[in-house]
């Protein structure tokens, strides 16, 4: 199973056993592939902080100190986990250029090539197993519980609604459509944006270096 991650700077495509990357340095896209392991998700992680701008990095940097030496009492850690939800709607214009580049990859059904970009281009840039949504599940179901629950609830609720619309996701009933239509609206107005050439050659790249790193290594 082929799955994606978009940061500031590129686009990820990987499965348990391999990464591949292509990120953009100074306008030139460079790539990358490696088995996964401890070391490699340390380069994800590092690539996806330090690609955002400074005014989100400064944020996280005072919320971090915070933490350690708090000014007018502790902040509550649910409200991080809120947060850390919530951030899929507050990406970066270039994040979300990044992720639609990246739907627009995995919904094309052709060959996965630059010669191809216009037509990856008109693609759709609803993805159904984006993490959009585990997120519409969880603040669906956080929302709803804290119409009568105070908020530790109410955080527990939205968890528990990530793994059913997890289990949703799988065998897809009926009542899951709703869901589904929200998420789609949400990566279209608010989750992603419509990628400029660039982001689409990023995004391609990286995929054709997954599929090559793949088959060098089976």
């Amino acid at each position: 199973m082929i799955m994606g991650v978009s940061f500031g700077r590129g686009v990820f495509f990987h499965n348990r056993r391999v990464l591949a990357c292509a990120e953009v340095k100074r306008g030139v896209i460079h790539v990358w592939a490696e088995p996964i392991t401890p070391k490699t998700l340390g380069k994800i992680w590092w690539r996806v902080l330090l690609s955002l701008p400074w005014p989100y990095q400064l944020f996280h940097l005072a919320v971090l100190l915070y933490l350690f030496f708090p000014v007018y009492g502790e902040l509550n850690p649910l409200w991080l986990v809120l947060y850390a939800a919530g951030f899929h709607f507050i990406f970066p214009r270039r994040l979300k250029q990044f992720h639609g580049a990246e739907h627009k990859v995995f919904s094309y059904n052709g060959t996965k090539r630059l010669e191809a970009i216009q037509e990856i281009k008109q693609a759709s840039i609803v993805n159904s197993g984006c993490s959009t949504n585990y997120v519409t599940y969880f603040f669906v179901s956080f929302l709803l519980a804290l119409l009568f629950l105070p908020l530790g609830w109410s955080v527990l609720c939205g968890a528990l609604g990530v793994v059913a619309g997890s289990l949703g996701q799988t065998y897809r009933p009926g009542w899951m459509k709703p869901f589904f239509r929200l998420s789609g609206f949400l990566q279209r107005h608010v989750t992603t944006m419509e990628p400029d050439q660039i982001h689409l050659e990023t995004a391609i790249r990286s995929y054709q270096m997954f599929e090559h790193y793949r088959g060098k290594s089976a």
